[in-house]
Parts: C-alpha cells; structure tokens; sequence
C-alpha cells in the first residue's frame, strides 16, 4: 500500500468513525437546573454526619378570637435529634406566627 493510499484511508476511517459516533454513542448527562425543592423535613447534621436538629412541619391551632372559630394551619419548627421541641414561631399580638425581624 502506497503512503498516499494508507493516510486517505486513516482520513476516511476517522471520520467514518466520528459521524458514527454521534448516532451510537449515548447522550453526555448534564445537570439540570432546579427551581424549586421539596421535602418534608431537613436534618441538619454536623460534621461527622450526626443529626443534630429536623426542620419539619407542624399542626397551628390558631386560638379563638371574638367568637371566631379557631382555625388550623401549619408552622415550621425545629425539632431536637431527640425529637423534642427545640423551636417554633412566636405568635404576635395581631396574631402573626412569625417574629419581626429588627435591623439596627
């Protein structure tokens, strides 16, 4: 095989090879971006992967006011890794279940 005839078919084998390719070989991953995540608690862990604390959901059973019938809600609270109550929003005088934020 001539020199001229060995180096056209190495052009031609590569790119056979490379048209091929994009029909044979699967699809590259890549991430997708997210808008939104949903769950119904999140543990946070320290640093050797023990749980130190869940936020999670509870029940609000807002109290009665001038003859209103209570209603019920829900809050997000801070649960200890024993499961206990660690903590929760305050509910303001005009019956807000979150604290105001003060800034100086």
């Amino acid at each position: 095989m001539s020199k001229t005839l060995t180096v056209l078919l190495a052009l031609i084998s590569g790119l056979a090879g490379s048209i091929l390719s994009r029909y044979i070989a699967p699809p590259a991953a890549f991430a997708q971006t997210t808008k939104e995540i949903q769950a119904q608690r999140v543990t946070l862990v320290d640093a050797s992967g023990t749980p130190i604390g869940t936020f999670t959901t509870r029940p609000w059973l807002t109290p009665s006011t001038g003859g209103k019938k209570p209603e019920t809600s829900t809050i997000v609270v801070l649960n200890g890794p024993d499961g206990r109550l660690l903590w929760r929003p305050n509910e303001n005088a005009d019956g807000a279940k979150f604290r105001n934020l003060n800034l100086p």
